[in-house]
């Protein structure tokens, strides 16, 4: 016969598992999880979590209420976070992509990018297009955990691949030249562009995939995937949406 114990701590377990089921939206606290690696998405400025999605999430709590609070995470552990429960919502500039749809439910997309090569302007003659880049003796650069990572991988033979915990570290690395070129999205060229510290680094600017950004939730959490969607939809049609990303990105230059 079990111990009164063993039937209380049973009965703490059952509550936290109810508790872990539970609507998300019966809190007036909606905790996101976000990497802030990745500017000018999400980073940090002065102890607070800034860019984009930050924007974009004030502008979600003006709207509904709802007090978005952003928890810091590494990248590698959002989406375990987000089945644990730990968060309700990423807000990291994650793209769509099958095998992440398998575990989480993504929103309606936000913004599209694609993989682009950033390179040093000294050596714009030695690597004029993206296919010059894919030689043995080209060091790669690319960011852990990304689809990123996931296109450069297919290129392994072909090039020598160089991983890298997150975008910034990535960059100083090939402003070093310990790397001879960065594979990331067209987010990361659209900073280049922008920040005088990168001056001496260009992108090469044909996106090499399509990719779509999105925010994701747990699969227990429809009415809070449906709430996102709905404040989302009208955000994108106001213009919401397009006045954070050009507060962030004034230029966004491109080559045919």
């Amino acid at each position: 016969m079990p111990s009164l114990r063993s039937l209380l701590l049973a009965c703490c377990l059952l509550g936290s598992a109810t508790a872990f089921a539970g609507n998300a939206l019966d809190n007036k606290v909606i905790r996101v999880g976000t990497s802030a690696d990745y500017p000018p998405i999400t980073t940090t400025a002065e102890g607070k979590v800034v860019g984009i999605d930050a924007d974009l999430a004030a502008e979600l709590g003006k709207r509904t209420g709802k007090d978005f609070q952003f928890k810091v995470l590494p990248w590698s552990s959002l989406i375990m976070a987000l089945e644990q429960g730990d968060i309700d919502v990423i807000m990291s500039g994650m793209s769509i992509t099958p095998e992440r749809a398998e575990k989480v439910a993504f929103t309606t997309p936000y913004f599209s990018v694609g993989q682009m090569a950033i390179i040093r302007v000294e050596d714009l003659a030695r690597f004029s297009s993206p296919l010059k880049i894919l030689q043995p003796n080209v060091r790669v650069g690319f960011v852990a955990d990304t689809t990123g990572a996931k296109y450069v991988k297919q290129f392994a033979g072909m090039t020598t691949l160089r991983s890298v915990a997150s975008v910034e570290p990535a960059l100083q690395a090939l402003l070093n030249g310990e790397i001879d070129c960065l594979v990331h999205d067209s987010m990361t060229s659209w900073m280049v562009d922008k920040e005088r510290r990168y001056s001496s680094l260009m992108s090469l600017r044909n996106p090499m995939t399509q990719e779509e950004l999105a925010w994701a939730v747990s699969k227990d959490q429809p009415q809070l995937l449906e709430l996102l969607n709905s404040n989302l939809a009208a955000m994108l049609e106001d213009g919401t949406v397009d006045k954070a990303v050009n507060q962030w990105i004034p230029v966004r230059a491109t080559k045919e």
